[in-house]
């Protein structure tokens, strides 16, 4: 009797195997999804030592040279990126991460709504530039700001 429920057993687990999860949809219904495949990868295998996107701008002040730069540096990581902010004798630093959209990221920056500000962004699939963060001077400081926030979602369309 013991080797027939030991059977029972073993045929009931090789019959109730669970599907991969390259079968099974990430929504926990059971039914069987197309697998999408990122093309692009992760991480980068060269990190470029030059800015991606660059920006500056006179700072009206009559005895001193100052600037509004921006530099955006590339990161191991693909979606990120290093933000390089000068001010007369402020420096900071932010961090950029853009979606994956399936595309190669890339970033711009361009002048901003005031003078002594820019708007760093980047380019959807469409080429329409996205606007991220603006970059401005506030009472002689500097300020970094997010404009919008960005995401990609995955649907699953029914047939």
């Amino acid at each position: 009797m013991k080797h027939y429920s030991f059977l029972l057993l073993l045929a009931l687990l090789c019959c109730n195997k669970p599907k991969n999860d390259d079968e099974t949809a990430a929504t926990g219904s059971g039914e069987p999804a197309k697998a999408i495949n990122d093309t692009i990868p992760l991480t980068r295998e060269t990190v470029e030592n030059s800015p991606v996107a660059s920006y500056s701008e006179k700072i009206q002040d009559e005895l001193n040279d100052w600037r509004l730069a921006v530099d955006v540096y590339e990161t191991k990581q693909t979606f990120k990126f290093l933000m390089k902010i000068e001010y007369m004798v402020q420096e900071a630093e932010d961090t950029l991460t853009i979606p994956n959209f399936g595309i190669m990221p890339k970033v711009e920056i361009r002048k901003g709504p005031e003078k002594e500000s820019c708007i760093v962004g980047f380019l959807d699939k469409e080429g329409e530039f996205k606007e991220y963060k603006l970059i401005a001077l506030k009472e002689k400081q500097l300020k970094i700001s997010t404009l919008k926030y960005y995401g990609r979602a995955r649907y699953k369309v029914s047939k």
